[in-house]
Protein backbone atom coordinates (compact mmCIF):
# COMPACT_ATOMS: atom_id res chain seq x y z
CA UNK A 1 0.00 0.00 0.00
CA UNK A 2 3.04 2.44 0.79
CA UNK A 3 4.34 1.47 -2.01
CA UNK A 4 1.64 2.33 -4.87
CA UNK A 5 0.92 5.77 -2.88
CA UNK A 6 4.23 6.64 -3.36
CA UNK A 7 4.49 5.48 -6.84
CA UNK A 8 1.01 7.72 -7.21
CA UNK A 9 2.63 10.29 -5.31
CA UNK A 10 5.66 10.28 -7.85
CA UNK A 11 3.52 10.48 -11.19
CA UNK A 12 1.69 13.13 -9.64
CA UNK A 13 4.85 14.98 -9.28
CA UNK A 14 5.95 14.48 -12.41
CA UNK A 15 3.03 15.21 -14.65
CA UNK A 16 2.98 18.50 -12.37
CA UNK A 17 6.55 19.15 -13.68
CA UNK A 18 5.14 18.51 -16.54
CA UNK A 19 2.60 20.75 -16.71
CA UNK A 20 4.64 23.77 -15.97
CA UNK A 21 6.66 23.04 -18.77
CA UNK A 22 4.17 22.91 -20.99
CA UNK A 23 2.86 26.20 -19.63
CA UNK A 24 6.07 28.14 -19.92
CA UNK A 25 6.60 26.75 -23.18
CA UNK A 26 3.16 27.67 -24.47
CA UNK A 27 3.45 31.36 -22.39
CA UNK A 28 7.03 31.65 -24.38
CA UNK A 29 5.52 30.72 -27.47
CA UNK A 30 2.34 32.83 -27.59
CA UNK A 31 4.92 35.90 -26.26
CA UNK A 32 7.32 35.52 -29.17
CA UNK A 33 4.44 35.23 -31.76
CA UNK A 34 2.84 38.59 -30.23
CA UNK A 35 5.74 40.14 -30.76
CA UNK A 36 6.51 38.49 -34.13
CA UNK A 37 2.78 40.20 -35.15
CA UNK A 38 3.58 43.12 -33.44
CA UNK A 39 0.97 42.80 -30.86
CA UNK A 40 0.73 44.35 -27.24
CA UNK A 41 -1.11 43.37 -24.21
CA UNK A 42 -3.14 46.22 -22.66
CA UNK A 43 -4.54 44.96 -19.07
CA UNK A 44 -4.66 49.07 -18.24
CA UNK A 45 -8.58 49.66 -18.36
CA UNK A 46 -7.49 53.27 -18.87
CA UNK A 47 -8.68 52.17 -22.70
CA UNK A 48 -10.19 49.23 -23.34
CA UNK A 49 -8.57 46.25 -22.26
CA UNK A 50 -7.04 43.87 -24.41
CA UNK A 51 -4.73 43.51 -27.23
CA UNK A 52 -3.22 46.34 -29.58
CA UNK A 53 -1.70 46.35 -32.51
CA UNK A 54 1.33 48.48 -33.25
CA UNK A 55 1.72 49.75 -36.84
CA UNK A 56 5.55 51.53 -36.70
CA UNK A 57 6.10 55.54 -36.96
CA UNK A 58 3.54 57.61 -35.39
CA UNK A 59 4.47 61.03 -37.98
CA UNK A 60 3.10 63.04 -38.41
CA UNK A 61 1.04 63.08 -35.22
CA UNK A 62 -2.69 63.72 -35.31
CA UNK A 63 -5.23 64.61 -32.67
CA UNK A 64 -7.37 61.12 -32.44
CA UNK A 65 -5.04 58.65 -33.12
CA UNK A 66 -3.90 55.88 -30.73
CA UNK A 67 -0.52 55.60 -29.95
CA UNK A 68 1.94 53.34 -27.94
CA UNK A 69 3.90 55.94 -25.34
CA UNK A 70 6.56 55.70 -23.06
CA UNK A 71 5.93 56.58 -19.42
CA UNK A 72 6.71 59.94 -18.39
CA UNK A 73 9.62 60.56 -16.15
CA UNK A 74 8.65 60.76 -12.90
CA UNK A 75 11.16 62.71 -11.46
CA UNK A 76 9.37 65.97 -13.58
CA UNK A 77 6.18 64.58 -13.31
CA UNK A 78 4.50 64.15 -9.75
CA UNK A 79 1.83 61.84 -10.57
CA UNK A 80 3.89 59.63 -12.31
CA UNK A 81 6.03 59.45 -9.66
CA UNK A 82 3.06 59.27 -7.15
CA UNK A 83 1.64 56.15 -9.48
CA UNK A 84 4.96 54.28 -9.50
CA UNK A 85 5.15 54.24 -5.52
CA UNK A 86 1.15 53.05 -5.20
CA UNK A 87 2.03 50.11 -7.88
CA UNK A 88 -0.90 51.77 -9.58
CA UNK A 89 0.70 50.92 -13.62
CA UNK A 90 4.28 48.67 -13.92
CA UNK A 91 7.69 50.91 -14.30
CA UNK A 92 8.90 50.49 -17.92
CA UNK A 93 5.70 49.16 -19.42
CA UNK A 94 4.61 51.66 -22.31
CA UNK A 95 1.05 52.62 -22.00
CA UNK A 96 -1.73 52.69 -24.92
CA UNK A 97 -3.26 56.06 -25.34
CA UNK A 98 -4.84 58.82 -27.88
CA UNK A 99 -3.70 61.91 -28.53
CA UNK A 100 -5.87 64.78 -27.92
CA UNK A 101 -4.06 67.33 -29.06
CA UNK A 102 -0.70 68.54 -30.75
CA UNK A 103 0.82 71.63 -31.79
CA UNK A 104 -1.03 74.31 -31.80
CA UNK A 105 -3.85 73.28 -30.34
CA UNK A 106 -4.93 74.44 -26.68
CA UNK A 107 -6.05 72.30 -24.09
CA UNK A 108 -8.33 74.05 -21.07
CA UNK A 109 -7.92 71.88 -18.17
CA UNK A 110 -10.39 72.32 -15.17
CA UNK A 111 -12.41 70.35 -12.48
CA UNK A 112 -14.91 68.92 -15.44
CA UNK A 113 -12.33 67.70 -17.71
CA UNK A 114 -10.24 68.64 -20.59
CA UNK A 115 -11.69 71.28 -23.50
CA UNK A 116 -9.51 70.58 -26.66
CA UNK A 117 -9.52 73.55 -29.73
CA UNK A 118 -10.54 71.80 -32.81
CA UNK A 119 -7.56 69.75 -34.48
CA UNK A 120 -7.65 67.63 -37.41
CA UNK A 121 -9.88 65.28 -35.76
CA UNK A 122 -12.12 67.41 -33.53
CA UNK A 123 -15.79 67.84 -33.89
CA UNK A 124 -16.66 71.57 -34.69
CA UNK A 125 -18.23 72.19 -31.04
CA UNK A 126 -19.40 69.61 -28.63
CA UNK A 127 -19.47 71.79 -25.35
CA UNK A 128 -21.50 70.76 -22.35
CA UNK A 129 -25.02 72.71 -22.05
CA UNK A 130 -24.12 76.22 -20.93
CA UNK A 131 -21.05 76.55 -23.26
CA UNK A 132 -17.51 75.76 -22.78
CA UNK A 133 -14.79 77.75 -21.23
CA UNK A 134 -16.24 81.04 -23.29
CA UNK A 135 -19.95 80.41 -24.76
CA UNK A 136 -19.57 80.21 -28.42
CA UNK A 137 -15.91 79.43 -28.33
CA UNK A 138 -14.93 76.24 -30.95
CA UNK A 139 -13.83 73.27 -29.36
CA UNK A 140 -15.08 70.60 -27.56
CA UNK A 141 -14.71 68.40 -24.33
CA UNK A 142 -13.36 65.03 -24.24
CA UNK A 143 -15.48 62.52 -22.82
CA UNK A 144 -15.78 61.01 -19.19
CA UNK A 145 -12.36 63.33 -18.75
CA UNK A 146 -13.96 64.98 -15.31
CA UNK A 147 -10.70 65.00 -13.26
CA UNK A 148 -11.00 62.85 -9.94
CA UNK A 149 -9.13 63.71 -6.60
CA UNK A 150 -9.30 60.52 -5.42
CA UNK A 151 -8.72 56.56 -5.76
CA UNK A 152 -11.15 54.21 -5.48
CA UNK A 153 -11.89 53.99 -2.31
CA UNK A 154 -10.94 56.96 -1.80
CA UNK A 155 -7.10 55.52 0.30
CA UNK A 156 -5.28 58.01 -2.07
CA UNK A 157 -5.37 61.64 -3.12
CA UNK A 158 -4.87 62.12 -7.06
CA UNK A 159 -2.12 64.76 -8.03
CA UNK A 160 -3.75 66.39 -11.09
CA UNK A 161 -1.87 68.85 -13.56
CA UNK A 162 -2.36 72.18 -12.38
CA UNK A 163 -5.75 73.75 -14.21
CA UNK A 164 -5.11 76.19 -16.50
CA UNK A 165 -4.88 76.85 -20.45
CA UNK A 166 -2.10 75.28 -22.07
CA UNK A 167 -1.06 76.28 -25.84
CA UNK A 168 0.73 73.05 -27.23
CA UNK A 169 4.30 74.28 -28.60
CA UNK A 170 6.31 72.69 -30.74
CA UNK A 171 7.47 69.05 -29.58
CA UNK A 172 4.20 68.76 -27.43
CA UNK A 173 1.55 66.49 -26.81
CA UNK A 174 -1.66 66.17 -25.06
CA UNK A 175 -2.47 62.59 -24.11
CA UNK A 176 -5.76 61.72 -23.19
CA UNK A 177 -7.84 57.93 -22.26
CA UNK A 178 -11.85 57.25 -21.87
CA UNK A 179 -11.78 55.20 -19.17
CA UNK A 180 -13.03 55.81 -15.28
CA UNK A 181 -9.46 56.72 -13.59
CA UNK A 182 -8.08 56.80 -17.02
CA UNK A 183 -4.29 58.26 -16.26
CA UNK A 184 -3.74 60.38 -18.69
CA UNK A 185 -2.25 64.37 -19.09
CA UNK A 186 -4.99 65.38 -16.87
CA UNK A 187 -2.56 64.24 -14.21
CA UNK A 188 0.89 64.62 -15.52
CA UNK A 189 0.71 67.43 -18.19
CA UNK A 190 1.58 67.46 -22.04
CA UNK A 191 4.43 65.20 -22.89
CA UNK A 192 7.09 65.37 -25.75
CA UNK A 193 6.67 63.95 -28.66
CA UNK A 194 9.59 62.02 -28.71
CA UNK A 195 7.58 59.72 -25.60
CA UNK A 196 5.29 58.19 -28.99
CA UNK A 197 6.77 55.05 -29.65
CA UNK A 198 4.39 53.62 -32.30
CA UNK A 199 0.86 54.27 -33.70
CA UNK A 200 -1.32 51.67 -32.70
CA UNK A 201 -5.23 50.01 -33.80
CA UNK A 202 -7.36 47.64 -31.03
CA UNK A 203 -6.87 44.15 -32.92
CA UNK A 204 -8.96 42.06 -29.67
CA UNK A 205 -10.07 44.09 -26.78
CA UNK A 206 -13.37 43.66 -24.58
CA UNK A 207 -15.95 46.16 -25.35
CA UNK A 208 -16.77 48.65 -21.81
CA UNK A 209 -13.63 47.45 -20.02
CA UNK A 210 -12.43 50.75 -19.84
CA UNK A 211 -15.50 51.29 -17.15
CA UNK A 212 -14.64 48.35 -14.93
CA UNK A 213 -13.81 50.48 -12.13
CA UNK A 214 -16.39 52.72 -10.53
CA UNK A 215 -16.35 56.08 -10.34
CA UNK A 216 -16.87 56.97 -6.77
CA UNK A 217 -15.82 60.58 -6.88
Amino acid sequence: MQRMSATIAKRLLWWSAWAIVGVLVLNAAVGLWMQYQHLVLNDSTCEPTGIYKLLGSPYPLHDGELVEVEIPGPTHHAAVAEGLKYHWFPAGQPWIKEIAAVPGQTVKLSRAGDWVSPGDASPADSSPAGGGPADGEAGHYLPNSRVDRWTPGHHHRIVHYPFGTYHLKRGQVWLYAPGNYAFDSSYYGPVPETSILQRAVPWWTIPGSQFWLQKGD
